[in-house]
């Protein structure tokens, strides 16, 4: 192969960023090889021993290693099998004697990357190294591809986890006016039991009904510990159906093992769908374990999303003896919760759809389209579980099947 001085800047060009190990027992051999090859690399090491050139390898990286056979020592072949016993995929380009071809089969074996017969010229080890490099370089630019597409992927990833986040928190802050007309309405009769309590209290003190008893001090005192123990469990009610509101809305940092009959408990304190003249058949199994490993307000967002969208339902249809039921059983792995009403079902053609992101079936006003998406994303994304409807001949209404795995127990 005749070199020209433009393939000579194209060699050059080639090797800025490639380095190399040349390996020779001969001395004065080496130094010429490296006063060559720096006329192109910018990186060239040698070594005069198979023992110093392994020493060498371990502690650098090298695009390529050049290496006599005939060595004292450690001979050419040993060092390479050392070597790609580290790195089996490490380049080697031979410089031999021609009376050494003999070993070609056992270099074969090795997969090394060419060879160059001796004396070593200019020629020989551009045309030899020219390919190899280029084969190099070509790798180190699908690397750089693979790792820019890698940082493209989680950068989406991230993005896609974003808007999840924020489409879930979306969805709670679109319940929220529902959800405080629900408290609302909830809180009334306490409050009304409350200040009927005190006001008969009051109306026994200032109608002197007191005076007339054997024992005044006694039938004051029994009164009163009666209305301050009725007063007690209504605030302890208040109480805890805020906190239960106050907690759905707290950012779930991570994620935490809760009782999934708990959490149920807790929404049907927030939602209390009997205030709607609606029954609740509500069965919480005896499972061997009712724990599972969730974003504990998210796990109650897919509740509130199907309980409500249950009652909206039956409400919209005004239905007679409105029912929903709700059983949390177990399977050998998963704990499932399954929710339904008898509000006639979903109708068929559109059942498919309705986890579809903004798919409503509510009018406008009533309905955001995000409840069931979100709620279907977070089983499947967030708790590894799943989400399906379908509509029940049992209840004559629509079913919605939860499967969660049951929390593995901690070592």
């Amino acid at each position: 192969m005749n070199i020209n001085l433009e393939d000579i800047k194209q060699f050059k060009q080639m090797c800025l960023n490639i380095s190399i190990l040349m390996v020779d027992d001969e001395v004065e051999l080496t130094k010429y090889y490296k006063e060559i090859a720096q006329r192109f690399f910018e990186s060239v090491d040698i070594a005069n021993s198979g023992a110093e050139a392994l020493e060498m390898f371990k502690q650098n990286k090298y695009d390529i290693i050049y290496t006599d056979l005939n060595m004292p020592g450690m001979h050419g072949i040993e060092l390479i099998k050392k070597v790609k016993e580290i790195n089996p995929k490490q380049k080697f380009i031979v410089i031999s004697a021609s009376n050494e071809s003999e070993k070609l089969m056992d270099l074969l074996s090795l997969n090394i990357s060419g060879f160059i017969v001796k004396p070593f010229t200019i020629n020989s080890f551009m045309h030899v190294s020219m390919e190899q490099i280029s084969i190099i370089l070509q790798a180190k630019l699908l690397l750089e591809q693979a790792n820019e597409l890698n940082k493209d992927i989680v950068k989406i990833t991230k993005e896609k986890q974003d808007q999840e986040q924020m489409l879930i928190q979306q969805s709670k802050l679109a319940q929220t006016g529902e959800m405080i007309s629900m408290i609302s309405h909830q809180w009334r009769q306490p409050l009304s039991s409350i200040t009927t309590t005190l006001s008969g209290l009051k109306t026994r003190l200032d109608l002197g009904i007191y005076e007339e008893e054997e024992n005044p001090v006694e039938a004051i005192t029994a009164d009163f510990n009666k209305a301050f123990e009725k007063i007690e469990d209504t605030a302890i009610f208040l109480s805890k159906t805020i906190n239960d509101f106050r907690n759905f809305y707290r950012p779930d940092n991570k994620k935490t093992t809760i009782d999934i009959c708990d959490a149920m408990d807790s929404v049907l304190r927030i939602l209390n769908p009997n205030g709607n003249n609606i029954e609740v058949d509500y069965k919480c199994a005896d499972v061997d374990n009712r724990e599972v490993y969730t974003f504990e307000g998210e796990l109650k967002q897919v509740f509130i999303s199907i309980i409500n969208n249950a009652v909206d339902a039956l409400l919209e249809k005004n239905i007679t003896d409105a029912k929903i039921s709700i059983y949390i059983t177990q399977d050998a792995d998963n704990i499932v919760v399954s929710i339904a009403d008898n509000a006639g079902g979903i109708p068929e053609n559109i059942i498919d759809n309705i986890f579809l992101p903004y798919f409503s079936t509510k009018s406008e006003k009533n309905g955001t389209g995000l409840g069931l998406h979100m709620a279907k994303t977070i089983i499947e994304h967030h708790v590894n579980g799943s989400l399906s409807v379908k509509n029940s001949e049992v209840s004559n209404g629509a079913e919605f099947i939860i499967s969660i795995p049951k929390s593995k127990e901690k070592d």
